[in-house]
């Protein structure tokens, strides 16, 4: 048997023919198991888009938290969303390693008026990064501050959203705004 001139079948000359021409097969047997693993993958992958929608509002509801603890001068609440090994880098101070650290830094103090808006939220399996803007209204002591914050996380084994590192820095004046004149509560993306 030929087919366009070459031949097919049992010890046809292969050489010369095309990838195009090779089939994949299947037994009639095999084709239920190929149709059930078809939809367990595609199930799969539904799943995941679920999971990576229930991850990034865990991942926001820390924030939320964040926030009001800040808000509220709760340094207890504050230091409990970060893990044990967290690092914080506040601006024009020396990096403060590990929660009990961390938790001295904010007894010192927190400033009400905290608004922040998530510009990226980033989440692959049990990491998870925020890149923001906050701003900070004018207190009897200091000037309003804005700026950008990056906020790193990772799942606990309990499943709580941990804050491992975080960073802040201000824009330069008071109340810079983006280039879109957006306000923290306006958020990019």
């Amino acid at each position: 048997m030929s087919v366009q001139g070459r031949k097919t079948g049992p010890g046809a000359n292969t050489a010369n023919s095309s990838k195009n021409d090779a089939k994949m097969t299947a037994s009639p047997a095999f084709r239920p198991f190929l149709g059930l693993l078809a939809t367990l993958l595609a199930g799969c992958a539904g799943e995941a888009s679920v999971l990576d929608a229930a991850s990034r509002g865990a991942v926001e509801a820390t924030v939320d938290r964040y926030v009001t603890a800040s808000n509220e001068g709760d340094a207890e609440a504050l230091t409990s969303l970060y893990a044990e090994d967290a690092l914080l880098l506040p601006p024009d101070h020396e990096p403060i390693l590990g929660r009990e650290a961390i938790g001295a830094f904010w007894e010192q103090g927190t400033d009400a008026g905290l608004e922040v808006s998530t510009l990226r939220l980033e989440v692959a399996g049990d990491l998870a990064y925020l890149v923001g803007r906050y701003r900070l209204p004018p207190t009897e002591q200091e000037d309003a501050d804005s700026g950008q914050y990056v906020l790193c996380l990772k799942r606990q084994p309990d499943g709580a959203w941990k804050l491992t590192a975080d960073i802040w820095n201000g824009s330069g004046t008071s109340d810079e705004r983006g280039a879109d004149g957006d306000t923290p509560k306006a958020a990019i993306s």
